[in-house]
């Protein structure tokens, strides 16, 4: 099923703004009562014609999954696979890192809404996001630096469905 461009990536970059990276109370909305897989964080948004769904296992290690549907028709998705630094507590990443994660995630542009913007720092924390391609089919890397030192980073790759 064909879906423009344009009307796919607005609608992403809304579903990203509602769900993982949302405020708790608007995240809260959205996210899953009962995961659809065991041991999953789940997230589900809806507009119009269509559907995200958004699933990941882990915490500070956390890979998923996220598929876009257009009149209940899968047509894209992207799955994504981090890992944190060793050095720092899970209390560090759950209070600091992923705080200023979803920060950076709330700062992307409806044309490029995969991840974060290409960069974004507050205070000690700077996030990079390179991508080669296009919401049609590419990879990418974040990365997240505390004072120099890389803490959090992760590779994604995604594409439309045909």
């Amino acid at each position: 099923m064909k879906v423009d461009g344009r009307l796919l990536l607005k609608f992403i970059a809304t579903a990203h703004r509602n769900t993982y990276a949302a405020t708790t109370k608007v995240k809260k909305q959205h996210k899953c009562e009962v995961p659809i897989l065991p041991k999953h964080r789940d997230y589900e948004f809806f507009e119009g014609d269509f559907s995200y769904y958004d699933s990941y296992a882990g915490s500070i290690w956390a890979p998923g999954r996220e598929v876009v549907f257009f009149k209940r028709t899968p047509v894209w998705a992207m799955a994504y696979q981090g890992k944190s630094s060793l050095a720092h507590s899970q209390h560090f990443f759950e209070n600091a890192v992923f705080p200023f994660l979803k920060e950076a995630l709330r700062n992307s542009t409806d044309d490029m809404p995969f991840r974060g913007p290409v960069e974004f720092s507050d205070g000690d924390f700077q996030y990079t996001f390179e991508i080669n391609g296009d919401y049609s089919y590419f990879t990418g890397k974040e990365t997240i630096t505390y004072i120099g030192e890389v803490v959090f980073s992760q590779d994604v790759m995604g594409s439309l469905i045909k």
